[in-house]
């Protein structure tokens, strides 16, 4: 299932700063809850990247 600690998250995307992956998950990534902890599966971290990627254009 590939499921990651919020601290492998942010190592995983490259990021530091764990304000980063609060505001993902307020905008619905999400979090699956195994008694006391929280873990995030991999494949929905590709899937939310995915999803929010915008291609940039650049006007002439």
């Amino acid at each position: 299932m590939g499921l990651m600690t919020f601290k492998e998250t942010l190592s995983y995307l490259g990021f530091k700063s764990p304000q980063v992956l609060k505001k993902w998950i307020g905008q619905g990534l999400p979090v699956i809850v195994i008694g006391d902890t929280k873990r995030i599966k991999k494949s929905d971290v590709d899937k939310f990247v995915e999803d929010h990627t915008v291609t940039a254009t650049l006007k002439d």
